[in-house]
């Protein structure tokens, strides 16, 4: 139960077809433990998520129904299912640390005998049969990414009944330029002190809002859709290399920075907003100010996950360009140039 704000968790591995002994797999498993938990109280404490996520699958769930989720997480919506009166329930989840919960909570909730749990990624399971419904969240910071798009496409292609309802129908992405107040963003607080080195480097990465900072963000134009991934038929090579928009405003000063959020499809009647959601990431790019009047402003993202780099620019002026590469450089840079004393670790080995 993995969303686009949501890091997805998995198992370590020293290197390729070498495993964990028992004990580094236990102290991974205690190190992570807290994070998991966290994480997921975030997830369910999301009403606005829960509440769109209930009614898609209420409604979906019919006599004789095969339910299957995937990225399970602590079993919530295969416990509804199975409350629903779903004749087959499977919960998949690729962290094994979860794989209790879904079985305890199982149990509080009396379908523990109705649920068959299988812990391992969802491109490897095999699973007899295919469902009616299947529920899957596996969104990480890279929910518009190839690699998901190819395990919603397995998912689809192995487990889904012709005919049958994926939840999410689809995921979009929208933007819109927006005026981020200077406390969500702006170091060091409270301090009249330049830090304009280190606002110009950390323009180079897209940055969180959590939601309770949500009202320090007033849009200056409307959202407008950057691209839309429908999982009935989406493929891996429909996937655009980058997404683009533009907005006429009245005065380009005005904002500092473009915001981006997704709006899920659940089922044709229900949606959610991900900026009114708690889980679901709201992201921002802030840029450098823009000239005063009325313009075009144009903002474009790369979807390469090994780049990650923006531009934002005005029609018929100079280009803004941002990439996390551009900060490791400069910063790289800076390090070499700046006059310092250096002493090495007493634990590190000379050579």
């Amino acid at each position: 139960m993995t969303s686009r704000k949501g890091t997805k968790h998995t198992h370590n591995r020293r290197s390729e077809g070498q495993r964990l002994t028992k004990k580094e797999r236990d102290d991974h498993f205690a190190a992570h433990l807290p994070s998991i938990l966290q994480y997921h109280q975030l997830m369910l404490s999301d009403g606005v998520r829960n509440r769109a996520l209930a009614n898609a699958i209420k409604r979906a769930i019919k006599p004789g129904s095969h339910f299957l989720d995937i990225g399970a997480g602590t079993g919530v919506w295969a416990i509804m299912a199975a409350k629903l009166g779903a004749e087959r329930v499977v919960a998949v989840e690729i962290e094994e640390a979860l794989i209790p919960f879904i079985y305890k909570h199982a149990q509080e909730n009396g379908v523990a005998d109705r649920i068959e749990i299988i812990h391992g990624k969802s491109d490897d399971v095999k699973i007899r049969g295919r469902f009616d419904i299947i529920v899957s969240e596996l969104f990480g910071s890279d929910a518009f990414g190839e690699s998901v798009v190819r395990s919603f496409v397995d998912i689809r292609t192995r487990f889904l009944k012709p005919g049958g309802l994926l939840i999410p129908q689809s995921l979009a992405m929208y933007a819109a330029p927006a005026v981020v107040r200077s406390s969500v963003h702006d170091v060091p607080a409270s301090l009249d002190l330049k830090f304009d080195f280190f606002r110009s480097v950390k323009l180079n990465y897209g940055q969180s809002i959590a939601f309770s900072e949500h009202p320090s963000v007033e849009f200056v134009a409307d959202p407008i859709r950057l691209m839309q991934m429908d999982f009935s038929h989406l493929t891996p090579e429909d996937l655009p290399k980058e997404v683009s928009g533009s907005w006429k405003l009245r005065s380009l000063s005005k904002p500092n920075a473009i915001v981006t959020f997704c709006r899920s499809q659940f089922t044709d009647e229900i949606e959610m907003e991900g900026f009114d959601s708690q889980s679901w990431g709201t992201s921002f790019y802030t840029f450098a100010p823009l000239p005063k009047g009325p313009g075009v402003l144009n903002f474009r993202q790369s979807l390469d996950p090994e780049q990650m780099n923006w531009t934002v620019g005005v029609e018929g002026g100079p280009v803004q360009n941002f990439a996390p590469v551009f900060a490791f450089t400069r910063v790289r840079m800076s390090q070499k140039l700046t006059p310092h004393r250096r002493f090495r670790s007493k634990d590190k080995p000379k050579g």
